[in-house]
């Protein structure tokens, strides 16, 4: 297994006899609506000298997916299953990390409905006690929300809250601080010693508050190279950095500069996908998906190994011994799992509590009031974007033109939409409230410039060219007549078998990164068109513009300017719905 090695079989027998066995029924849960899977035969987690659990990119999703059986568990659910494992892990006499990779605003009505995205559903975070958390490019976007996470989350988890190269900057003195802390080095209850950083991409869009440093002048400055100098059994870079991408590689990299053979875990986040990397023997990555979908399990074997005390370079080579899971979030899952004993109650005493607030929540913020109803399903990814229920298509075709283009301006309208505004698939029947911002979540306003349909045209293609889409997940899986249920499939470096439920394929098609609105016709090249775009891609769309317009001096040419204040990516969504869905 390139380097790795799995765990006995003799362990998974002993311990897939006692999950069996111990598996409770599954009640009625507290959200409304929330369907529940039909009971299948999962696989045991093999626990390890260090397991990790994690979640990632959970945009709010704290209810769960009440209507899709996989996905039904809400937080209160997670909150009891962490709580068990932790009991398991003492009666096993095995250390375990819980662990959170950002990204905890944008996507779901809970986090976004409040002017200050997140004030409502960060507070659960602290009821899980989590041992390391960093934050995600989705905390960035908006200063207000840089400015609540540094003051009044951070705070709480006293050294916990990591973040290695990003930091907040004060309007008044110019300084700039670490949002967290820089880095953490703790010892766990049965002796492993940690040393965790806490890393994000090097994101470009932040907000005028925030800055984010580029993990390749980080890991060469002063306060890193120090920091690797202190006695520690296992390296933890919680990051929102995809595992595969070279910035996770640089962080590895610049500790085996150091420690060739110190065992390094990556739990990394924010490509919205399940996935695992071995970047050598002894150092890994993984990540747990998304939108609480999918919670994260990996276990380590190998760590404490006095030969590699003795001497480093003697150990260099040597494999560590690792599995990892990629759990559906649902009761079922968390009770097989979770349960050690038989006759155990599932329900702790928090997790219905959380689950209980989360309902309260949700209705006093009146989330599932509908707003329409949609006549069929709309994919982002499960239809070209020529299909009639692409979800991209539907946006360009039909809600730009009646909610976003402004028919009364001197020129014709054409509006370049980048496709991951739009995060979740449309099902048929009611649209509410809080489809509305997990289907279009950010607050993303319209800029235009007035430009010839000459250059106008070409403007799709080139930024197609440019950049292309990460959109490589499933779409909100179908009811479908099979004992199996549409999910995930997934293959990492370990092979294929990292799901811990079975799953049918969902099929899906590559998206572009950027959609348009039909161009105008019945004009002259030279004929004057005004180009609608996203403020926040700006830099992309004159950048552009350069190459069409070559020595003209494009981006003060085409200087954008606010185009229709206060219509956004969800206000546009929201105003259709209302407009034209009729119940």
């Amino acid at each position: 297994m390139k380097g790795l090695l799995l765990p006995p079989i003799p362990i998974l027998i002993a311990v897939a006899f006692i999950a069996l066995a111990t598996a409770a029924p599954v009640h009625k849960r507290l959200q409304p609506g929330a369907i529940q899977p039909d009971p299948v035969r999962l696989r045991p987690l093999t626990w390890g000298q260090i397991n990790i659990i994690q979640t990632t990119d959970t945009h709010g999703w704290l209810p769960g997916h009440p209507k899709v059986p996989s996905y039904s568990g809400d937080f209160g659910d997670f909150a009891s299953f962490v709580s068990h494992m932790r009991q398991q892990a003492d009666r096993l006499q095995k250390d375990l990390l819980v662990v959170d990779s950002g990204d905890l605003v944008n996507g779901n009505g809970l986090s976004d409905a409040t002017p200050v995205r997140g004030t409502v559903t960060r507070p659960f975070y602290k009821k899980i006690n989590y041992d390391v958390l960093t934050l995600g490019n989705n905390e960035l976007y908006e200063a207000n929300v840089v400015e609540d996470v540094h003051k009044n989350f951070v705070p709480y988890w006293n050294g916990r809250y990591l973040t290695s190269n990003v930091f907040i900057k004060d309007a008044q003195t110019n300084e700039t601080t670490p949002i967290g802390n820089l880095y953490s080095t703790f010892r766990l209850k049965f002796g492993t010693r940690v040393m965790s950083y806490g890393f994000l991409f090097s994101f470009t869009e932040a907000a005028d508050n925030a800055i984010v440093e580029a993990p390749n002048i980080t890991v060469t400055l002063p306060w890193f190279q120090e920091s690797l100098k202190e006695p520690v059994d296992l390296y933890l870079i919680v990051a929102h950095i995809p595992v595969r991408a070279a910035e996770a590689t640089t962080i590895v990299n610049a500790i085996r500069a150091v420690h060739p053979s110190k065992p390094i875990v990556v739990m990394g986040g924010h490509a919205h996908i399940r996935d695992f990397k071995i970047y050598d023997s002894r150092a890994v990555g993984f990540s747990g998906g998304r939108f609480m979908e999918t919670i994260g399990w990996l276990s380590v074997d190998g760590i404490h190994d006095p030969a590699c005390d003795a001497s480093e370079q003697a150990c260099i080579g040597k494999n560590l011994t690792v599995t990892r899971r990629y759990l559906d979030n649902n009761a079922f899952t968390y009770m097989t799992h979770g349960l050690g004993q038989p006759d155990q109650q599932f329900d702790t005493q928090e997790g219905l509590a959380i689950s209980q607030e989360i309902n309260w929540h949700y209705k006093a913020m009146n989330l599932s009031r509908v707003l329409g109803c949609s006549p069929q399903d709309y994919s982002i990814t499960r239809f070209p974007v020529s299909h009639n229920q692409s979800l991209l298509r539907l946006i360009t075709d039909e809600v730009v033109p009646l909610t976003v283009l402004d028919s009364s301006r001197p020129y014709p309208g054409y509006t370049l939409l980048v496709s991951s505004s739009q995060r979740y698939d449309i099902r048929k029947g009611p649209f509410t409230y809080d489809d509305s911002f997990a289907v279009s979540p950010f607050r993303r306003g319209f800029v235009s410039a007035a430009i010839p349909l000459k250059i106008a045209k070409d403007i799709l293609s080139r930024l197609n060219v440019m950049k292309l889409s990460k959109r490589n997940v499933p779409s909100t899986p179908d009811s479908a007549d099979s004992s199996l249920t549409p999910g995930y499939i997934t293959t990492d470096d370990l092979g294929s078998d990292g799901d811990d439920w079975p799953h049918i394929k969902i099929p899906g098609v590559s998206v572009p990164s950027y959609v348009a609105s039909p161009l105008p016709t019945g004009l002259q090249d030279e004929d004057l068109v005004e180009v609608i775009w996203l403020a926040v891609n700006s830099k992309q769309v004159l950048a552009v513009l350069e190459t069409l317009d070559p020595g003209s001096g494009a981006s003060k040419k085409y200087l954008p300017q606010v185009y229709r204040d206060g219509v956004t990516t969800n206000t546009m969504l929201y105003d259709f719905v209302v407009q034209k869905w009729t119940c």
